[in-house]
């Protein structure tokens, strides 16, 4: 698998705030998996379904702004990170369950921001208003 040389981290206008003031993604605890990681993409266009930005739990909006990180070692394949910690199958399916893991990368250290955006939707909603 080849690495891409940017990665994106989608997050709601409160994230992106706090993200701003330390220009770092710091790693969060996961409620599942009881460890801290940093959730990133592949894909530069937020897409809810496939990266599991539902907000089934929240009410933010974790698509309104995209966070861009250059490639760095210790981000790896969610795929491999999970491996590594042999996480059970049956939590692999709750958490991937319609989604697209292939796009799922993690890093368990902070991670320099080399760019933070609204993404294209959001402004236009924010013209429009």
């Amino acid at each position: 698998m080849s690495r891409p040389k940017t990665y994106y981290h989608f997050t709601c206008d409160h994230g992106a705030h706090g993200i701003e003031r330390s220009g770092l993604l710091l790693p969060n605890k996961h409620p599942l998996l009881k460890k801290k990681l940093v959730w990133l993409t592949d894909l530069a266009v937020p897409d809810r379904w496939s990266l599991g930005l539902t907000s089934n739990w929240i009410t933010c909006d974790r698509t309104q702004n995209r966070v861009s990180v250059h490639s760095t070692a210790t981000i790896v394949p969610w795929r491999g990170w999970a491996l590594l910690y042999e996480l059970p199958d049956v939590l692999l399916e709750v958490m991937e369950e319609n989604t697209r893991p292939d796009h799922w990368w993690v890093s368990e250290t902070p991670l320099r921001v080399s760019e933070i955006s609204t993404t294209a939707r959001h402004r236009v909603q924010r013209r429009a208003s």
